[in-house]
């Protein structure tokens, strides 16, 4: 015959004996254990003290519904600017990947063993062997790991975030993955994947990160020294200023060559020339109604500019 679910058994007495026994034990346990003297350590966590004023009720309430932020940020370390680091992209990965001091052991013991095969850079390996020909392995290598140890660094803190989110950050995205990665006296530039498989990074270093280049969704980081970014805008606005010059010129000729065909056809062109950009014209009377710009001059004649 089933059992109503609705009706509880009887209690079991056993059970609410065992019960008693087990909690006058652990009553009688906590009863005889030494109490703990304070040494003013202060060990006891914050959230664990009332606060004592509204910022420090504040500060409590953040950390517990948000936690203390601690997570969300890493210590990284940047390197350079420095000519190894700059003019070399192995060695400055090499560098990210065991560090300043280990890095520089690391490249005496190679010399030593190894001579010019030290050196993953073709550049670099070319100047090594002419140093070590003039005075010695041994030399080279502990001179080569004090030059390392010159290197300049500097710790910073980034998100701790595996990515930045573009659909979150919007347009701050590239701000924000050159800022984690910025170092000084370099100028940066985003490049697409298909504009370096035609022209190549033109110049610029890609960024890299754990050996992958550092990306913006689908653009791709590149760095170059700001004085190198510089002599080539300085070399582009001279290459332009030739090219208007020669604009300008053209334009010249072909005024002067019209006005003499028109000549030639028998048309009174008498006082009449083209435009240069040093010329002025001064308005004159133009009857009785055209005294509003009367004595008013402005320059005329070609003249372009770039930016």
């Amino acid at each position: 015959m089933a059992q109503n679910p609705r009706i509880k058994p009887p209690a079991n007495p056993v059970d609410a004996a065992n019960k008693k026994i087990l909690a006058d034990r652990l009553e009688r346990i906590e009863a005889a254990r030494p109490e703990i003297p304070d040494l003013g350590l202060g060990l006891k966590k914050p959230e664990e003290r009332e606060p004592a004023t509204a910022n420090e009720f504040m500060d409590v309430f953040d950390k517990k519904a948000f936690g203390d932020g601690r997570e969300a940020t890493i210590t990284k370390i940047i390197y350079g600017p420095d000519p190894l680091v700059d003019n070399s992209p192995a060695f400055r990965e090499a560098l990210e990947k065991y560090g300043r001091e280990d890095l520089a052991g690391m490249y005496q013991e190679a010399i030593v063993l190894k001579g010019v095969g030290a050196m993953p850079d073709k550049m670099m390996a070319k100047a090594l062997g002419m140093a070590i020909d003039k005075f010695g392995r041994e030399s080279v290598a502990a001179a080569f790991r004090e030059r390392v140890l010159k290197i300049k660094s500097r710790q910073v803190e980034i998100d701790a975030s595996d990515e930045l989110d573009p659909e979150i950050l919007g347009s701050a995205i590239l701000a924000e993955t050159v800022k984690r990665h910025e170092r000084p006296g370099m100028e940066y530039r985003f490049f697409t994947q298909l504009c370096v498989d035609r022209m190549g990074w033109r110049g610029y270093a890609p960024v890299k990160e754990n050996g992958d280049v550092v990306k913006a969704g689908t653009l791709m980081l590149g760095e170059m020294r700001r004085e190198k970014v510089e002599a080539r805008r300085l070399k582009q606005q001279m290459v332009a200023r030739e090219k208007l010059a020669g604009l300008a010129d053209a334009y010249a000729a072909t005024g002067a060559q019209a006005l003499e065909e028109a000549t030639q056809r028998g048309f009174k062109v008498q006082g009449i020339s083209t435009l240069g950009a040093d010329d002025t014209l001064t308005a004159n009377r133009a009857g009785a109604d055209g005294d509003e710009y009367l004595g008013q001059s402005r320059n005329a004649g070609l003249e372009l500019s770039r930016k």
